[in-house]
């Protein structure tokens, strides 16, 4: 578990946020402002796929999330979309 502290806007009262860890690492895909991730659901990180689509879903982050159909697929996705100039995330099983 991640527990997040963050000050409210504006205000000076901060509140703490308690996560997993996937849930944290889905907060920092939305901080690094991705533009294009690419999933296969596969463990050890479909939990840290489902969390951002989580996010996606509830309007709190703005990203290009696209299925594939392998790992393998997966990384042709984003070597494409980083090739035209975004921003990418994709994890792995160990390909």
């Amino acid at each position: 578990m991640v527990v997040e502290v963050k000050p409210r806007e504006h205000s000076d009262v901060e509140t703490e946020q308690l996560a997993t860890g996937c849930e944290a690492i889905a907060e920092a895909i939305r901080l690094a402002d991705v533009d294009v991730m690419a999933a296969y659901p596969i463990r050890p990180y479909d939990g840290v796929m489902q969390a951002a689509a989580k996010l996606i879903a509830n309007g709190k982050m703005d990203v290009e999330y696209i299925v594939a159909d392998g790992e393998h697929s997966q990384f042709e996705i984003v070597k494409h979309a980083c090739a035209v100039g975004s921003r990418v995330f994709v994890g792995s099983s160990g390909v």
